[in-house]
């Protein structure tokens, strides 16, 4: 056989194995997957097993992705390939009762009018066209459940909406959660309220919201009391009763809630505003400590604020604002557990443990050096200087914000219901012990989306925190599916680069030390000068003594030179910074290539040098 033939018969071999194991591996290997990820991007979580093994009737989903608009923009095709396999797999997990579609809607077609009447939100592009990228499903009982829009900045949560629409179409009801608040999150008259944490958990439950005056609590599968009215006898009953009932209550209460006094467009907070929240007589009963007239600190975490020296904006850790990374959050409790960013507070309060029978779980919990303050005080937004002066870490820390009690409690009225406009039957009157499952979060800035929310520059938001899922994850221990509850928060596939962010905070941390010393020697020179201004002594035409003027010239000198100095330092901060890029870029672009070339020619050489 020439040379030639062989050749021909090789590839075509290849070509046919190569086509025969593609083929092969769709028919018995398409459940298989070996994910190599560090995040274990493409593998399914316990939860979402646990959904999809329990579904009895079939479910359809249909992927509806515009492939050639989304080619155009290389993170949403990169994005669009994670959703994909994503789904495959959940679909390939569910032994066919999962069915699968993927659908190209192109203009003017029928898959096009589907997916608008499903509710995808079509996105325009450049060209003037639109890209769809959403998920619709449907169950036997034509309900349907849509994600309208994949967006890649929730990849993080992109495993929990897949499993939720799926989650939603298998059960027979929409859980009721019942809101009992004094802050303004009621939604308004297009169904949306002006918390997105709120429009989170309507998408998902039942929400029937209770006004100040409500004398009943509907038969919700869990209560919400989110920074409460002070109560009456009357509705403290109502609670009470409601726990050793139906035993879920999540509680969200504060010393100092900012939330609430936000001023509004008339420069004013709002008529009845509540700075803090409580409820007497239910906490202690249920074995929970509150102490309303202290607020918790901690500097190791402080967030970071901008404040205004010496004209100038600086960037400063607020000790009264911090967050609690996932080492202060419980690793026991689903709902924290698998929190990867932390939860943001806002001069929380503390909790603690007062006995009782029920198992006291903290959930949340300031550093070794968490403080307390007057809530007084706190009050009165001391700068982060005077905060940092006077800190003092508590004997006690870490302290307590957030707690979680299991187990059985007793009634807060054991002498039968009070005396007021509302009656009660006394025939009615539950007494325990009864089992219920409490959380208690000793803050309401918490729910604020300004502490978990950060404009991008793009015009999005970024989630840097993760207090939206532990809304949710809340709301899924209490009321909804426990098996969602930690499938939020999974690590993304965007790597941030941690070793040149390392590198800039210790360059700014360098550089800040050397321009804090020259502002002080700035500003002490230029007060010095001010006196002697003041005095007449800085200049002979004034009359001041030579010896004088000859100082206020030593000192206008000084002050020249240290704001040289001051110009040098900010420029060396930014050379510094490009050199770094520079480094950067030479190490992750240019040498790899180099290597592969001069490998390359070093087995070239070497091939040439052994024949003979």
């Amino acid at each position: 056989m020439n040379p030639a033939r062989l050749l021909a018969l090789v590839v075509s071999g290849l070509v046919a194995g190569f086509l025969g194991l593609n083929l092969l591996a769709s028919l018995f290997a398409d459940g298989v997957r070996l994910d190599l990820t560090e995040g274990r991007l493409y593998q399914l979580s316990p939860g979402t097993i646990e959904v999809i093994n329990r579904l009895e009737e079939p479910i359809t989903l249909n992927f509806y992705y515009s492939r050639g608009a989304a080619a155009r923009y290389p993170a949403l095709r990169a994005y669009g390939a994670r959703v994909r396999e994503l789904l495959r797999g959940v679909a390939a997990r569910s032994g066919g009762r999962i069915q699968l579609s993927e659908i190209d809607p192109q203009p003017f077609s029928t898959a096009e009018d589907a997916a608008i009447a499903a509710g995808l939100e079509a996105v325009p592009t450049e060209d003037g066209g639109q890209l769809f990228f959403g998920l619709a499903g449907t169950n036997t009982l034509d309900g349907t459940r849509i994600i309208a829009f994949f967006d890649p900045a929730e990849e993080a949560r992109l495993e929990y909406e897949i499993v939720r629409v799926i989650a939603e179409l298998e059960r027979a009801r929409t859980p009721v959660i019942a809101i009992i608040s004094s802050l303004p999150f009621a939604p308004g008259q297009d169904g949306r309220s002006a918390n997105p944490m709120i429009d989170a958990l309507a998408q998902t439950y039942d929400v029937r919201w209770l006004d100040e005056r409500f004398s009943a609590i509907p038969d919700a599968d869990a209560l919400f009391l989110l920074h409460p009215p002070n109560l009456t006898e009357e509705q403290l009953y109502l609670v009470d009763q409601h726990v050793l009932r139906r035993g879920r209550v999540f509680v969200s209460i504060d010393p100092l809630a900012h939330l609430a006094l936000r001023t509004g467009p008339d420069g004013l907070p709002p008529v009845n505003a509540l700075r803090t929240s409580r409820l007497p007589r239910l906490l202690s009963r249920w074995g929970i400590g509150y102490d309303p007239t202290y607020t918790a600190m901690d500097r190791e975490h402080g967030l970071p604020v901008q404040v205004n020296e010496a004209g100038r904006t600086r960037t400063r850790a607020y000790p009264l604002w911090f967050s609690v990374p996932p080492s202060g959050l419980s690793g026991t409790m689903p709902a924290t557990a698998a929190l990867s960013q932390g939860v943001n507070f806002g001069s929380p309060g503390i909790v603690q443990h007062l006995g009782g029978e029920a198992d006291f779980t903290v959930l949340a919990a300031t550093g070794q050096e968490g403080a307390r303050i007057d809530s007084d005080i706190a009050a009165t937004s001391p700068s982060p200087d005077v905060l940092q002066r006077d800190y003092i870490p508590d004997s006690n820390a870490p302290l307590a914000l957030a707690a979680r009690l299991s187990g059985p409690v007793s009634t807060a009225f054991p002498d039968g219901p009070p005396t007021g406009d509302i009656r009660f039957e006394a025939s009615q009157h539950l007494a325990g012990p009864a089992d219920a499952e409490i959380i208690v979060i000793a803050d309401a800035d918490w729910l604020d989306p300004a502490f978990y929310l950060r404009a991008d520059g793009a015009g999005g938001e970024q989630m840097v925190a993760d207090n939206l899922a532990l809304m949710l994850n809340l709301a899924d221990a209490l009321a909804g599916d426990p098996a969602l509850v930690n499938l939020r928060s999974r690590t993304g596939s965007a790597r941030p680069m941690l070793r040149v962010e390392a590198l800039r905070s210790e360059a700014e941390t360098r550089f800040r030390e050397l321009q804090d010393a020259l502002r002080a020697e700035l500003s002490d020179a230029e007060g010095s000068l001010a006196r002697l201004s003041a005095a007449g002594e800085a200049s002979t035409l004034g009359g001041a003594a030579p010896a004088s003027a000859a100082r206020a010239e030593a000192l206008r000198e000084r002050i020249v030179a240290a704001r040289a100095a001051l110009r040098d330092v900010e420029r060396g901060f930014r050379r510094e910074i490009v050199a770094l890029e520079s480094r950067l870029q030479f190490w992750t672009i240019w040498v790899p290539p180099l290597l592969v070339i001069g490998l390359a020619i070093l087995t070239t050489l070497l091939r040439r040098r052994r024949r003979p």
